[in-house]
């Protein structure tokens, strides 16, 4: 029976995300540079001219993951997108962001085996270092409205905080209980912004 343009579309998807998940895999055990189309294609069950319908390049697909967590994960940010940070959006990212990764542990246990692999982490800081500004400078203002007498400083140890929990929950899920880490980081970061740095002693 054919198919609907609804039910291509979905399909499409379906093979499309097939293709990204396998690559993946493979980019993250194998490595980036040493995974060949052809092992991707073997290992999805598709041929290398159908793979060729969804994607330019291995370059394209690495770049498709890669804004695919990115979407994932900046969805939740400011969530009425008036440009202003609440501190209710702010609690509402950051657990989200821990239930994202929670929920889809393989993919994010991936993502950073390959996130870390030489060259990788650098074209993506590139790639994204422009389309995150407007994301920063939301986060500085937030942080300047709460208080904060180094905003540009708390921004750096707040993101390093923040992005330093979730690295350890992918690669140790099991240390703390579920919720208890996102409620100590948020802890942790309110109190970051609302106490002064104490001066240096001599």
């Amino acid at each position: 029976m054919p198919r609907s343009p609804k039910q291509l579309e979905e399909h499409r998807k379906q093979k499309k995300k097939l293709i990204m998940d396998v690559a993946l895999e493979l980019f993250a055990k194998g490595g980036f540079h040493a995974t060949s189309i052809s092992q991707i294609t073997r290992k999805a069950g598709i041929s290398k001219g159908l793979i060729y319908n969804y994607f330019s390049s291995k370059q394209d697909m690495l770049e498709e993951i890669t804004e695919t967590a990115y979407n994932e994960v900046y969805k939740n940010f400011d969530l009425d997108k008036d440009g202003v940070l609440t501190n209710e959006e702010f609690i509402f990212f950051i657990k989200e962001t821990f239930r994202i990764v929670r929920e889809n542990m393989s993919f994010w246990q991936l993502y950073f085996a390959l996130m870390v692999q030489p060259g990788i982490q650098e074209s993506f800081s590139e790639k994204y270092q422009e389309k995150s500004k407007p994301i920063l400078n939301q986060i500085y203002a937030f942080l300047q409205k709460n208080g904060s007498t180094d905003p540009e400083g708390d921004l750096f140890v707040l993101s390093s905080l923040v992005e330093g929990a979730i690295l350890y929950l992918v690669v140790a899920p099991d240390i703390f209980p579920s919720g208890k880490m996102e409620d100590k980081i948020l802890q942790a970061c309110f109190r970051l912004i609302s106490t002064p740095e104490a001066p240096p002693k001599n």
